[in-house]
């Protein structure tokens, strides 16, 4: 009796945080979106100004933020769902319509940024500088399609 009870309450528990999942508010879909980017941002930036000679080059540093922005590259997508492009966000409607081409912009997005880990972990700017602008072309074809 006892197991069926912890049953019982384990399929209830599942089905309410299928529930709440399911019941993300486009806000919030937005929000996470956002977040997301201003962490991007908050490591790309940087290994921009590295690239740039602006800042002295730290291997060790830009090592740490391509990884977390191979990282990072994983997580959008998830945040883009119908109905959240009213209000509040600069990303285009224009996503829902071409959705396959997003997604595979998407894909770019993580495999340059993994290959940009790869080259970080050289050490050797030579290598880095071409994935740093490779990474840098797919988020500005990105933002040319579907950002306002």
């Amino acid at each position: 009796m006892k197991a069926l009870k912890q049953v019982t309450l384990a399929a209830v528990l599942g089905a309410l945080s299928m529930t709440a999942l399911a019941e993300i508010k486009p806000f919030e879909a937005v929000e996470y979106r956002k977040g997301i980017f201003k962490a991007v941002k908050w490591q790309f930036g940087p290994m921009g100004d590295m690239v740039k000679g602006k800042i002295d080059y730290d291997a060790e540093e830009f090592s740490r933020r391509a990884t977390n922005l191979a990282a990072l590259s994983h997580m959008p997508l998830e945040g883009f769902r119908a109905g959240t492009y009213a209000s509040s966000t600069s990303a285009l409607p224009s996503i829902e319509d071409d959705w396959q081409t997003f997604a595979d912009t998407m894909t770019q997005f993580q495999n340059n940024t993994a290959a940009l880990q790869q080259a970080a972990a050289s050490g050797d700017m030579k290598t880095i500088k071409p994935a740093f602008i490779t990474v840098a072309r797919t988020c500005k074809s990105c933002h040319d399609k579907f950002k306002d």
